[in-house]
């Protein structure tokens, strides 16, 4: 049922640096002779050169590839990481440095959190034979007007509501539910993306771009310039089916495999005693599903600004079964409350849909004709107002009894 996958990383975490490049001539005699004599009487003192060139930037986030059943997304270097001259985009307008007439590709574009859009990023999709990489500085602030990378309409592939039931309803037709989505974490990009903390050292990328890249009355500057590596090769394509196969195929004596599935666990719990050594249906019992989502998902890897809205509702359901917990036990009631918080839901509801399919298939400790109702509970948060939404579905409110219950 789990049918994404995400990709590894081909080494133990990614590389970025910054540094200057010189053009220079080492294919002489005399270059190839003075290198020599270097390396044999001084011993190469690579610490102290690469310490010179070199400045490793801290809390740097990538963003990574994942696979489905039909195809891939995300974003990934070359094997040996992806150089290019440094170069800070001040406006959208300043792109056409970049795709067209800089003189010194592929550049490595720095870009403002305002300026990562989805028309700036598909201009430099669209380009990226003279786009090495980008790298986004990360906001100490939220943005006012909100920023969404998923789609606005999140799952609707795999959502309740199909040509079969409500079509009506599938596709978002009548509610665009997430109007700030863009999109760009669904596209496929062929260089790599990293997040940068707003510190010194990308104060210091700045400044070495001022002092060396920057364009002086449309002049294109001379060497030697600030360049930036990006590294965060994967070696998975195509699709989950593809991935898989090839991790089960011993290239070497590595046990490092090309990349893992997304899996990870739901918890459940009833809010009275029930036999789970038994599995499927039990007579006579009826549930109430009260659930909530653990996860969220991010353009980049591990910065996850979504799991507010996740938590709010994590956070609501324990309290509400705490809150619960004696009168659930003492009185005798004719539905059982069964907690359950499902993980994955971000990625076509992997963690519900694990649990119908174990229903199903007599897996569980009850089956679909145990549940009386679902109850979700979701983004709950208060910010800009102390409103709450209440949303039951239309479709199953036609029948009578059902629409009287709610």
């Amino acid at each position: 049922m789990c049918g994404w996958i995400r990709e590894d990383a081909s080494q133990q975490g990614w590389v970025t640096e910054a540094f200057k490049t010189r053009k220079m001539d080492f294919l002489t005699n005399k270059w190839i002779v003075y290198l020599a004599l270097c390396l044999f009487f001084t011993g190469v003192c690579c610490n102290s050169v690469e310490n010179k060139i070199y400045i490793k930037l801290n809390y740097t986030m990538p963003c990574v590839r994942l696979l489905n059943a039909t195809h891939q997304i995300g974003c990934q270097s070359s094997l040996s990481g992806d150089v290019g001259v440094l170069h800070v985009l001040e406006s959208e307008e300043n792109l056409d440095w970049v795709l067209r007439t800089g003189l010194h590709p592929p550049y490595m574009v720095i870009l403002e959190s305002p300026l990562f859009t989805r028309s700036i990023m598909m201009k430099l999709k669209n380009g990226s034979s003279r786009v090495a990489g980008v790298a986004v500085v990360a906001p100490t602030v939220n943005p006012p007007q909100g920023f969404s990378p998923h789609t606005s309409c999140p799952n609707e592939n795999s959502g309740v509501y199909s040509e079969n039931y409500g079509p009506g309803l599938a596709h978002c037709n009548t509610t665009v539910w997430n109007p700030l989505g863009n999109g760009l974490s669904y596209e496929e990009f062929d260089f790599p993306i990293f997040s940068l903390k707003d510190d010194n050292d990308t104060q210091l990328i700045r400044q070495c771009y001022v002092d060396h890249n920057r364009p002086v009355n449309g002049s294109d500057p001379q060497y030697p310039l600030c360049a930036m590596q990006l590294f965060s090769h994967m070696s998975a394509v195509t699709n989950t089916a593809t991935c898989m196969r090839r991790n089960s195929i011993s290239f070497s004596i590595s046990p490092e495999g090309v990349c893992d599935p997304l899996s990870d666990h739901n918890i459940w719990a009833p809010a009275r005693p029930l036999n789970t050594t038994e599995k499927g249906h039990k007579v006579g019992e009826r549930v109430v599903l009260a659930t909530a989502r653990l996860d969220s998902r991010s353009f980049f890897s591990d910065i996850g600004p979504g799991a507010e809205s996740a938590a709010s509702g994590l956070v609501t359901l324990l309290a509400a079964a705490h809150a619960l917990r004696n009168a659930t036990q003492e009185a005798q009631l004719d539905r059982t409350i069964f907690y359950t918080f499902f993980h994955g839901e971000t990625f076509d509801y992997i963690g519900s849909s694990r649990i119908v399919y174990d229903m199903e298939k007599n897996q569980f400790p009850i089956d679909l004709d145990n549940v009386h109702s679902v109850l979700e509970i979701g983004q709950v948060g208060l910010h800009s107002s102390s409103a709450l939404w209440l949303h039951t579905d239309p479709v199953s409110r036609r029948n009578s009894s059902t629409d009287g219950e709610v």
